[in-house]
């Protein structure tokens, strides 16, 4: 219960933050810079998970370098073109940080595996986010809240179902708590926002049969997003990404499921809708 209630304290705080965030602004800025600010924590949490950043080595040169290219993969492609701007910014991302690593001497053994490490981080966490602020940019606010409410409902609805009714499990090698009708319980939470919060109040132009199909296809990406951040993390030995989030863990434990959310709800409105 003790959980419950700081993850309730926590959401409590952070909602009406975020909401002033996507509507407040009518410009892109706000959303753009909150993106940045995000982003650049997850992606901090990522690199501490997985380079060696102890007494003897915090990894502050790599982690400065690949935070300053984290926030220009999302802030740069709300300025100008995605299409435009992301070949040379993630041409520029590889340069930058081989230098970055060759720049260490004393950790030339591990060098090739902090290359990847960096790398991979810039894909799996500003990369993804970076459509966010292209939401606001054209105009879209709405989808912006409900690709958040869709990683939101599943996490909750399937957290509150594994609860109850939890007694297979869904991938125990990577997640022992998770369970199939925790799935289930996802799924439900995830058509609710695209049906309700999404075809029946913020978005009423979408048709039933697309929310449904965006639904589906969103949830089984932000439990897939769930899975893959809990796999990391039992790599690397953590039980959280940070303590930064009462209740929650750290930023990417809050993000985990919005990010492989966002890119399909980005690319469902633009080329299906």
């Amino acid at each position: 219960m003790g959980d419950v209630l700081k993850r309730v304290g926590t959401a409590a705080v952070l909602v009406p933050i975020v909401l002033g965030v996507i509507y407040f602004d009518p410009t892109p800025w706000a959303a753009t810079i909150a993106c940045v600010i995000v982003g650049c924590i997850g992606l901090d949490e990522y690199l501490r998970m997985a380079l060696p950043v102890g007494d003897q080595d915090r990894g502050v040169l790599l982690r400065v370098v690949t935070g300053l290219l984290g926030a220009a993969i999302v802030a740069l492609p709300a300025v100008w073109s995605p299409g435009l701007v992301l070949p040379p910014l993630l041409a520029a991302a590889a340069i930058v940080v081989g230098f970055a690593t060759l720049g260490r001497p004393s950790q030339l053994p591990e060098a090739g595996r902090h290359f990847g490490v960096c790398l991979s981080g810039l894909l799996y966490v500003p990369m993804l986010m970076s459509v966010l602020p292209l939401l606001k940019k054209a105009g879209l606010p709405h989808w912006i809240t409900l690709s958040l409410a869709i990683a939101f409902f599943s996490d909750t609805v399937a957290y509150f179902f594994g609860r109850a009714f939890g007694k297979h499990k869904l991938y125990a090698a990577v997640s022992p708590k998770k369970t199939w009708q925790g799935a289930f319980g996802g799924v439900l939470g995830s058509l609710l926002a695209t049906v309700v919060v999404g075809s029946m109040w913020l978005q009423p132009t979408l048709p039933l049969v697309h929310a449904v199909v965006l639904g589906v296809l969103a949830n089984v990406c932000a439990q897939a997003g769930d899975l893959v951040e809990s796999m990391i993390k039992r790599t690397y030995g953590v039980k959280d990404s940070s303590n930064l989030l009462p209740g929650h863990g750290g930023m990417l434990d809050r993000i985990d499921a919005m990010v492989f959310v966002a890119p399909v709800v980005y690319y469902y409105v633009t080329l299906v809708l």
